[in-house]
């Protein structure tokens, strides 16, 4: 099965909209803005996790939010398997959703190719990924947002419905293990690159998922139907409702170097300090 994997806020859910969309070129703008409600088959498309207590569930013979965050480690590859036979069942290739490092946790691989055949990976400013999570997340300054993306065990909590915590590191160690991910097929691509040039970008991220008969035209109309102006011309003044599992979409997401006006000198340059090497390596220094 296919896998959309990313630092949180660095736009997989629009990539997955857009993927979804594509899939279903009859949907409307109206129709996409309500991808939560798994009605139709965008919303069937997007409603896959690896966090999803569902398929931990499946595999554990006491009530899932009983156990640890060690337990579902152990867990993850049977209840990966379960995930795969779902998605075979899909009506189109949905890509899962997943911001999980590619690492250990508790010395166990959290990813394996029995199970992930592609993975698509998006990156981000660091800069702008910590004006997003400030934003999503108003118990924490900018300076506590900066300081979480430069743990070494940073991980995004589950909740007590028993959905799986997210092993996440720096974001630094995040990337960099994408990018170096030798034993699984992976296509990193940089947001910004997306929000310039978004048909070709995600016409070749489709390539590489070998989407059948891939249509130009189509995924020019799949991004069309994604673009802010579309979906409120459609009626929706606001995002629509946030799941654990997509946290990065928001409409202000969308505005293109907000750091530079919202994020305080002292901590862009915290930042540029904690993950400047990684940054000179993808162009953003």
């Amino acid at each position: 099965m296919d896998f959309i994997a990313s630092y949180p806020e660095s736009g997989s859910t629009w990539i997955r909209l857009v993927h979804a969309a594509y899939h279903a070129d009859s949907v409307s703008p109206s129709d996409l803005m309500r991808f939560d409600e798994e009605e139709g088959l965008v919303g069937h498309l997007m409603q896959y996790s690896d966090a999803d207590p569902y398929y931990y569930q499946s595999v554990c013979p006491f009530p899932i939010e009983k156990t640890d965050l060690y337990t579902r480690v152990r867990l993850r590859p049977a209840a990966m398997f379960v995930l795969e036979r779902e998605v075979s069942l899909a009506p189109a290739p949905p890509l899962v959703q997943s911001h999980h490092l590619h690492g250990r946790a508790d010395a166990f691989s959290l990813w394996n190719s029995q199970w992930t055949d592609k993975v698509v990976n998006p990156v981000r400013d660091p800069r702008e990924i910590c004006c997003l999570l400030y934003a999503d997340h108003s118990d924490k300054s900018y300076q506590e947002t900066a300081e979480f993306m430069a743990e070494g065990d940073a991980r995004i909590d589950g909740d007590d419905t028993g959905r799986t915590q997210y092993f996440l590191s720096t974001w630094s160690n995040h990337v960099e293990g994408w990018l170096n991910a030798e034993d699984l097929s992976v296509f990193s691509v940089h947001y910004e690159d997306l929000r310039m040039h978004p048909v070709d970008a995600l016409y070749d991220i489709f390539e590489f998922l070998e989407v059948p008969e891939l249509d130009k035209t189509r995924v020019r109309e799949a991004v069309e139907k994604t673009q802010p102006s579309a979906l409120q011309a459609a009626g929706a003044n606001h995002a629509p409702p946030r799941s654990p599992e997509q946290p990065e979409w928001s409409f202000h997401s969308w505005k293109a170097h907000r750091w530079k006006d919202d994020l305080p000198a002292d901590v862009a340059r915290k930042i540029e300090e904690d993950h400047g090497e990684m940054m000179e390596a993808l162009g953003y220094l």
